[in-house]
Protein backbone atom coordinates (compact mmCIF):
# COMPACT_ATOMS: atom_id res chain seq x y z
CA UNK A 1 0.00 0.00 0.00
CA UNK A 2 3.24 2.41 1.03
CA UNK A 3 4.39 1.89 -2.76
CA UNK A 4 0.90 2.31 -4.07
CA UNK A 5 0.67 5.89 -2.52
CA UNK A 6 4.63 7.14 -3.14
CA UNK A 7 3.91 5.92 -7.00
CA UNK A 8 0.56 7.86 -6.83
CA UNK A 9 2.48 11.12 -6.08
CA UNK A 10 5.19 10.34 -8.11
CA UNK A 11 2.26 10.60 -10.84
CA UNK A 12 1.64 14.00 -9.35
CA UNK A 13 4.82 15.34 -9.25
CA UNK A 14 5.49 17.93 -11.66
CA UNK A 15 7.22 17.03 -14.84
CA UNK A 16 9.11 19.33 -17.46
CA UNK A 17 11.35 19.46 -20.54
CA UNK A 18 13.68 22.17 -22.01
CA UNK A 19 13.79 22.05 -25.97
CA UNK A 20 15.59 23.98 -28.35
CA UNK A 21 13.33 24.96 -31.47
CA UNK A 22 15.45 25.59 -34.51
CA UNK A 23 18.83 27.04 -35.42
CA UNK A 24 20.61 28.55 -32.01
CA UNK A 25 23.91 29.44 -30.94
CA UNK A 26 26.12 27.47 -29.00
CA UNK A 27 25.48 29.48 -25.71
CA UNK A 28 22.04 28.44 -25.88
CA UNK A 29 22.48 25.19 -26.57
CA UNK A 30 24.59 25.39 -23.00
CA UNK A 31 21.64 27.50 -21.56
CA UNK A 32 19.22 24.38 -22.47
CA UNK A 33 21.72 22.16 -20.73
CA UNK A 34 21.33 24.41 -17.41
CA UNK A 35 18.02 24.59 -16.95
CA UNK A 36 17.64 20.86 -17.74
CA UNK A 37 20.03 20.91 -14.68
CA UNK A 38 17.78 23.41 -12.91
CA UNK A 39 14.46 21.39 -13.02
CA UNK A 40 16.28 17.98 -11.68
CA UNK A 41 15.50 15.29 -11.09
CA UNK A 42 12.09 15.39 -12.85
CA UNK A 43 13.16 16.81 -16.22
CA UNK A 44 14.09 14.72 -19.28
CA UNK A 45 17.84 15.84 -18.51
CA UNK A 46 19.64 13.88 -22.15
CA UNK A 47 16.25 14.80 -24.54
CA UNK A 48 17.22 14.84 -27.80
CA UNK A 49 15.74 16.83 -30.82
CA UNK A 50 16.03 15.44 -33.93
CA UNK A 51 16.68 17.88 -36.67
CA UNK A 52 13.37 17.49 -38.31
CA UNK A 53 11.77 18.33 -35.33
CA UNK A 54 12.95 21.40 -34.49
CA UNK A 55 10.81 23.35 -36.13
CA UNK A 56 8.15 21.70 -34.43
CA UNK A 57 4.99 23.32 -32.80
CA UNK A 58 4.49 23.16 -28.84
CA UNK A 59 0.83 21.25 -29.85
CA UNK A 60 2.90 18.59 -31.45
CA UNK A 61 5.95 17.69 -28.85
CA UNK A 62 3.20 17.88 -25.85
CA UNK A 63 0.90 15.37 -27.82
CA UNK A 64 4.53 13.06 -27.99
CA UNK A 65 6.14 14.03 -24.31
CA UNK A 66 2.74 14.58 -22.49
CA UNK A 67 1.53 11.08 -22.55
CA UNK A 68 4.75 8.67 -22.40
CA UNK A 69 6.75 11.00 -20.26
CA UNK A 70 4.09 12.56 -18.50
CA UNK A 71 5.32 15.90 -18.77
CA UNK A 72 3.20 19.02 -17.50
CA UNK A 73 5.37 21.96 -18.28
CA UNK A 74 7.59 22.50 -21.84
CA UNK A 75 10.30 24.99 -21.85
CA UNK A 76 10.89 26.03 -25.30
CA UNK A 77 14.43 28.10 -26.55
CA UNK A 78 14.43 29.33 -29.75
CA UNK A 79 16.47 32.39 -31.29
CA UNK A 80 16.11 34.91 -34.00
CA UNK A 81 18.40 37.89 -35.18
CA UNK A 82 17.92 40.00 -33.02
CA UNK A 83 16.54 38.45 -29.25
CA UNK A 84 16.21 35.03 -27.80
CA UNK A 85 12.76 33.81 -26.75
CA UNK A 86 11.63 31.95 -24.09
CA UNK A 87 8.17 29.91 -24.14
CA UNK A 88 6.45 28.25 -20.74
CA UNK A 89 3.75 26.09 -21.92
CA UNK A 90 1.48 24.19 -19.87
CA UNK A 91 0.72 20.23 -21.06
CA UNK A 92 -2.05 18.27 -21.48
CA UNK A 93 -3.80 20.87 -20.69
CA UNK A 94 -3.10 23.11 -23.68
CA UNK A 95 -2.10 26.22 -22.18
CA UNK A 96 -1.61 28.65 -21.01
CA UNK A 97 1.22 29.64 -23.21
CA UNK A 98 3.98 32.37 -21.78
CA UNK A 99 6.12 34.28 -23.84
CA UNK A 100 9.20 36.24 -22.33
CA UNK A 101 12.34 37.79 -23.88
CA UNK A 102 16.06 36.84 -22.27
CA UNK A 103 17.54 39.71 -21.82
CA UNK A 104 20.39 38.54 -20.20
CA UNK A 105 22.07 35.37 -19.08
CA UNK A 106 24.84 34.02 -17.55
CA UNK A 107 25.71 29.85 -17.72
CA UNK A 108 26.31 27.77 -14.80
CA UNK A 109 30.24 27.91 -16.10
CA UNK A 110 30.96 31.71 -15.77
CA UNK A 111 28.89 31.87 -12.33
CA UNK A 112 30.96 29.09 -11.06
CA UNK A 113 34.36 30.58 -12.39
CA UNK A 114 33.50 33.91 -10.99
CA UNK A 115 32.73 32.68 -7.34
CA UNK A 116 36.04 32.29 -5.26
CA UNK A 117 34.87 29.36 -3.67
CA UNK A 118 32.63 27.83 -6.08
CA UNK A 119 30.73 25.04 -4.76
CA UNK A 120 29.01 22.00 -6.65
CA UNK A 121 28.17 18.44 -6.09
CA UNK A 122 26.03 16.20 -8.19
CA UNK A 123 24.28 15.20 -4.72
CA UNK A 124 22.51 18.22 -5.00
CA UNK A 125 20.51 17.36 -7.98
CA UNK A 126 18.81 14.43 -6.28
CA UNK A 127 16.30 16.19 -4.73
CA UNK A 128 14.08 19.19 -6.63
CA UNK A 129 14.66 22.53 -5.70
CA UNK A 130 12.72 24.52 -3.72
CA UNK A 131 11.06 27.17 -5.46
CA UNK A 132 10.71 31.05 -3.85
CA UNK A 133 8.61 33.58 -5.40
CA UNK A 134 9.35 37.53 -4.24
CA UNK A 135 7.96 41.05 -5.52
CA UNK A 136 4.97 39.54 -7.09
CA UNK A 137 2.42 41.14 -4.56
CA UNK A 138 -0.91 39.46 -3.19
CA UNK A 139 -3.95 38.55 -5.29
CA UNK A 140 -4.15 42.30 -6.18
CA UNK A 141 -1.80 42.36 -8.53
CA UNK A 142 -2.22 42.60 -12.07
CA UNK A 143 -3.75 39.17 -13.65
CA UNK A 144 -0.37 38.17 -15.80
CA UNK A 145 1.51 39.10 -12.53
CA UNK A 146 -0.40 36.57 -10.73
CA UNK A 147 -0.21 34.04 -13.62
CA UNK A 148 3.35 34.06 -13.42
CA UNK A 149 3.49 33.30 -10.33
CA UNK A 150 1.20 30.57 -10.15
CA UNK A 151 3.22 29.10 -13.32
CA UNK A 152 6.52 29.80 -11.65
CA UNK A 153 5.44 27.55 -8.34
CA UNK A 154 3.24 24.99 -10.43
CA UNK A 155 6.40 23.64 -12.61
CA UNK A 156 8.29 22.47 -9.36
CA UNK A 157 6.96 19.69 -6.87
CA UNK A 158 4.64 21.40 -3.78
CA UNK A 159 6.26 20.68 -0.17
CA UNK A 160 4.52 20.09 2.72
CA UNK A 161 5.64 21.33 5.54
CA UNK A 162 4.43 18.80 8.44
CA UNK A 163 6.01 15.74 6.57
CA UNK A 164 9.23 17.13 4.39
CA UNK A 165 12.70 16.04 4.73
CA UNK A 166 15.14 18.43 5.79
CA UNK A 167 17.97 16.91 3.92
CA UNK A 168 16.09 16.91 0.67
CA UNK A 169 15.97 20.76 0.55
CA UNK A 170 19.75 21.21 -0.86
CA UNK A 171 18.88 24.13 -3.52
CA UNK A 172 16.75 27.50 -3.98
CA UNK A 173 15.41 28.95 -7.29
CA UNK A 174 14.70 32.59 -6.88
CA UNK A 175 12.40 34.25 -8.96
CA UNK A 176 12.26 37.80 -8.35
CA UNK A 177 9.92 40.05 -10.00
CA UNK A 178 11.51 43.77 -10.64
CA UNK A 179 8.80 46.55 -11.80
CA UNK A 180 11.02 50.16 -12.78
CA UNK A 181 10.48 52.62 -15.25
CA UNK A 182 12.70 52.73 -17.89
CA UNK A 183 12.92 56.28 -18.65
CA UNK A 184 12.86 57.64 -15.18
CA UNK A 185 9.35 60.06 -15.83
CA UNK A 186 7.14 57.14 -14.92
CA UNK A 187 5.19 57.15 -18.18
CA UNK A 188 7.02 53.62 -19.65
CA UNK A 189 6.86 50.53 -16.86
CA UNK A 190 10.16 48.15 -17.66
CA UNK A 191 8.68 44.64 -15.62
CA UNK A 192 11.58 41.75 -15.98
CA UNK A 193 11.85 38.41 -13.74
CA UNK A 194 15.23 37.59 -12.41
CA UNK A 195 16.14 34.18 -11.91
CA UNK A 196 18.43 32.79 -9.61
CA UNK A 197 19.71 29.23 -8.60
CA UNK A 198 21.45 28.89 -5.18
CA UNK A 199 22.63 25.74 -3.18
CA UNK A 200 21.68 25.70 0.81
CA UNK A 201 24.85 25.05 2.75
CA UNK A 202 24.88 24.79 6.80
CA UNK A 203 27.40 25.38 9.45
CA UNK A 204 27.55 24.54 13.01
CA UNK A 205 27.63 27.86 15.13
CA UNK A 206 28.70 28.58 18.56
CA UNK A 207 31.15 26.32 18.22
CA UNK A 208 35.01 28.24 18.10
CA UNK A 209 36.05 27.83 14.21
CA UNK A 210 39.05 25.84 14.92
CA UNK A 211 36.96 22.92 16.48
CA UNK A 212 34.66 23.55 13.51
CA UNK A 213 37.28 22.33 11.65
CA UNK A 214 37.45 19.50 13.37
CA UNK A 215 34.31 18.89 13.52
CA UNK A 216 34.03 19.05 9.73
CA UNK A 217 36.85 16.80 8.78
CA UNK A 218 38.50 19.81 7.51
CA UNK A 219 42.57 18.76 8.43
CA UNK A 220 44.32 21.53 8.89
CA UNK A 221 48.14 22.48 8.70
CA UNK A 222 49.95 21.27 12.33
CA UNK A 223 53.85 21.03 10.96
CA UNK A 224 54.38 23.87 13.30
CA UNK A 225 52.89 22.79 16.18
CA UNK A 226 53.75 20.19 18.55
CA UNK A 227 50.11 19.16 19.78
CA UNK A 228 46.88 19.16 18.66
CA UNK A 229 46.40 21.24 22.19
CA UNK A 230 48.59 23.86 20.51
CA UNK A 231 46.45 24.55 17.23
CA UNK A 232 42.97 24.83 20.12
CA UNK A 233 44.85 27.33 21.77
CA UNK A 234 46.08 29.21 18.96
CA UNK A 235 49.84 28.88 20.68
CA UNK A 236 53.09 27.02 19.97
CA UNK A 237 55.98 25.37 21.35
CA UNK A 238 57.28 28.82 22.30
CA UNK A 239 54.11 29.75 23.91
CA UNK A 240 53.79 32.61 20.97
CA UNK A 241 50.93 33.00 18.63
CA UNK A 242 51.10 30.26 15.60
CA UNK A 243 51.68 31.42 12.85
CA UNK A 244 49.84 28.81 11.06
CA UNK A 245 45.97 29.58 12.77
CA UNK A 246 44.06 31.98 11.07
CA UNK A 247 43.29 34.37 13.92
CA UNK A 248 41.57 37.50 12.10
CA UNK A 249 38.16 36.18 12.38
CA UNK A 250 36.42 33.30 14.99
CA UNK A 251 33.43 33.79 11.94
CA UNK A 252 33.85 30.89 8.74
CA UNK A 253 32.95 31.50 5.23
CA UNK A 254 29.68 29.32 5.58
CA UNK A 255 28.30 31.20 8.46
CA UNK A 256 26.70 34.70 8.30
CA UNK A 257 28.47 37.35 10.19
CA UNK A 258 24.28 38.54 11.09
CA UNK A 259 22.23 36.26 13.46
CA UNK A 260 19.35 36.39 11.22
CA UNK A 261 20.87 33.46 9.26
CA UNK A 262 20.89 31.44 12.41
CA UNK A 263 18.56 28.81 13.12
CA UNK A 264 18.20 25.89 15.54
CA UNK A 265 17.61 22.54 12.75
CA UNK A 266 14.47 20.23 13.35
CA UNK A 267 16.41 17.58 11.67
CA UNK A 268 19.63 16.25 10.95
CA UNK A 269 20.64 18.71 7.99
CA UNK A 270 23.74 17.58 5.27
CA UNK A 271 27.01 18.28 6.01
CA UNK A 272 28.85 17.23 9.75
CA UNK A 273 27.80 19.08 12.98
CA UNK A 274 24.37 19.64 11.64
CA UNK A 275 22.87 17.45 14.14
CA UNK A 276 19.41 17.83 15.37
CA UNK A 277 18.62 20.58 17.94
CA UNK A 278 22.20 22.21 16.37
CA UNK A 279 21.95 25.83 15.85
CA UNK A 280 23.61 26.13 12.31
CA UNK A 281 24.00 29.14 10.04
CA UNK A 282 22.52 28.93 6.29
CA UNK A 283 24.42 30.05 3.57
CA UNK A 284 23.32 30.19 -0.14
CA UNK A 285 26.10 29.65 -2.87
CA UNK A 286 25.27 30.49 -6.07
CA UNK A 287 25.02 27.44 -8.75
CA UNK A 288 23.50 28.95 -12.17
CA UNK A 289 22.59 29.86 -14.69
CA UNK A 290 21.06 33.48 -14.01
CA UNK A 291 18.18 35.01 -16.32
CA UNK A 292 17.17 38.43 -16.86
CA UNK A 293 13.54 37.65 -18.36
CA UNK A 294 10.96 39.68 -20.09
CA UNK A 295 7.32 38.78 -20.47
CA UNK A 296 5.60 39.31 -24.14
CA UNK A 297 2.74 37.77 -24.56
CA UNK A 298 0.26 35.29 -22.62
CA UNK A 299 -1.83 32.70 -24.93
CA UNK A 300 -4.71 30.97 -24.40
CA UNK A 301 -3.86 27.67 -25.96
CA UNK A 302 -0.82 26.06 -26.87
CA UNK A 303 0.70 28.92 -28.86
CA UNK A 304 -2.48 29.61 -30.46
CA UNK A 305 -5.75 31.16 -28.65
CA UNK A 306 -6.68 34.16 -27.68
CA UNK A 307 -3.96 36.46 -26.46
CA UNK A 308 -4.77 37.36 -22.71
CA UNK A 309 -2.44 39.62 -22.18
CA UNK A 310 0.35 41.66 -24.38
CA UNK A 311 3.08 44.00 -23.49
CA UNK A 312 3.27 46.14 -26.34
CA UNK A 313 0.11 45.82 -27.75
CA UNK A 314 -2.91 47.37 -25.92
CA UNK A 315 -6.56 47.07 -27.13
CA UNK A 316 -10.33 47.93 -25.83
CA UNK A 317 -12.80 45.12 -25.00
CA UNK A 318 -14.56 46.17 -28.22
CA UNK A 319 -11.40 45.64 -30.15
CA UNK A 320 -10.60 42.27 -28.12
CA UNK A 321 -13.94 41.39 -28.93
CA UNK A 322 -13.64 41.92 -32.74
CA UNK A 323 -10.73 40.02 -33.01
CA UNK A 324 -11.97 37.48 -31.30
CA UNK A 325 -15.02 37.14 -33.77
CA UNK A 326 -13.10 38.07 -36.52
CA UNK A 327 -10.45 34.58 -35.03
CA UNK A 328 -13.13 32.39 -34.63
CA UNK A 329 -14.97 33.22 -38.24
CA UNK A 330 -11.72 32.53 -39.71
CA UNK A 331 -11.15 29.24 -38.00
CA UNK A 332 -14.34 28.41 -38.96
CA UNK A 333 -13.85 28.87 -42.39
CA UNK A 334 -10.42 26.73 -41.96
CA UNK A 335 -12.22 23.98 -40.65
CA UNK A 336 -15.01 24.68 -43.64
CA UNK A 337 -12.27 24.27 -46.42
CA UNK A 338 -10.69 21.67 -44.56
CA UNK A 339 -13.43 19.42 -44.89
CA UNK A 340 -14.19 20.63 -48.53
CA UNK A 341 -10.78 19.33 -48.86
CA UNK A 342 -11.04 15.94 -46.86
CA UNK A 343 -14.51 15.47 -49.01
CA UNK A 344 -12.87 15.67 -52.20
CA UNK A 345 -10.39 13.80 -50.83
CA UNK A 346 -12.20 11.06 -50.34
CA UNK A 347 -14.35 11.55 -53.39
CA UNK A 348 -11.57 11.10 -55.37
CA UNK A 349 -10.23 7.84 -53.80
CA UNK A 350 -13.75 6.47 -54.20
CA UNK A 351 -13.88 7.23 -57.62
CA UNK A 352 -9.90 6.06 -58.00
CA UNK A 353 -10.93 2.67 -56.33
CA UNK A 354 -14.39 2.39 -58.55
CA UNK A 355 -12.43 2.20 -61.74
CA UNK A 356 -10.23 -0.02 -60.36
CA UNK A 357 -13.02 -2.45 -59.06
CA UNK A 358 -14.30 -2.03 -62.74
CA UNK A 359 -11.13 -2.19 -64.60
CA UNK A 360 -10.19 -5.76 -62.62
CA UNK A 361 -14.04 -6.89 -63.31
CA UNK A 362 -13.44 -6.31 -67.19
CA UNK A 363 -10.34 -8.23 -66.71
CA UNK A 364 -11.89 -11.27 -65.29
CA UNK A 365 -14.62 -11.10 -67.67
CA UNK A 366 -12.05 -11.21 -70.29
CA UNK A 367 -10.18 -14.12 -68.56
CA UNK A 368 -13.36 -16.03 -68.14
CA UNK A 369 -14.60 -15.32 -71.80
CA UNK A 370 -11.39 -16.83 -73.05
CA UNK A 371 -11.44 -19.66 -71.11
CA UNK A 372 -14.99 -20.62 -72.53
CA UNK A 373 -13.28 -20.04 -75.54
CA UNK A 374 -10.80 -22.68 -75.50
CA UNK A 375 -13.04 -25.17 -73.86
CA UNK A 376 -15.70 -24.58 -76.93
CA UNK A 377 -12.53 -25.42 -78.98
CA UNK A 378 -11.57 -28.47 -77.48
CA UNK A 379 -15.00 -30.09 -77.22
CA UNK A 380 -15.47 -29.39 -81.25
CA UNK A 381 -12.19 -30.64 -81.63
CA UNK A 382 -13.03 -34.34 -79.71
CA UNK A 383 -16.08 -34.76 -82.10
Amino acid sequence: AQSALSSNDNLNVPRSAVIRRGKVETEVMELVSDLRKLFRPYTALNLKEDAKNRKATLASYASRLSGPLGVTHLVALSQNSSHINLRIARTPSNGPTLSFQVKQFTLTKHVLLSQKRPYYSTALFDHAAVVVTNNFGDNSVAPHVKLMRITFQNMFPAINVATVNLSDCRRVVLFNYVSTNEDGDGEKEEEMVEVRHYAIRAAPVGVDRKLRKLVQANIPDLSRLDDIADFVTGTNATSNSAASVNSATNMSDSEAEDETSHVVLPQRYHGRGNAKHQKSALKLVELGPRLRLKLVKIERGLSCGDVMYHAHVKKSLEEAKAQKQNIEKRDMLKKQRRAEQDANVAKKKQLKDQKKEDKKRRREDREKEMMDQLRGDKDNRNL
